[in-house]
């Protein structure tokens, strides 16, 4: 459990020096937009699956 926890921390500490490391703003701004837009593509494409599933079953 221990080098488990272990292990989380070294990945987010390598992320946070990547992110540490992009000087350009621009760059950040794309980035979290981007995250942005994957996370809402997946909620909707989800949303619209179950409501097609719903439909199939009425």
């Amino acid at each position: 459990m221990k080098e488990a926890i272990d292990e989380v921390k070294g990945e987010v500490k390598a992320k946070l020096l990547f992110w540490n490391n992009i000087q350009s703003k621009k760059v950040k701004v794309a980035l979290i937009f981007l995250f942005i837009a994957i996370v809402g593509l997946k909620v909707f494409t989800t949303i619209l699956t179950f409501d097609w599933l719903a439909s199939l079953f009425s």
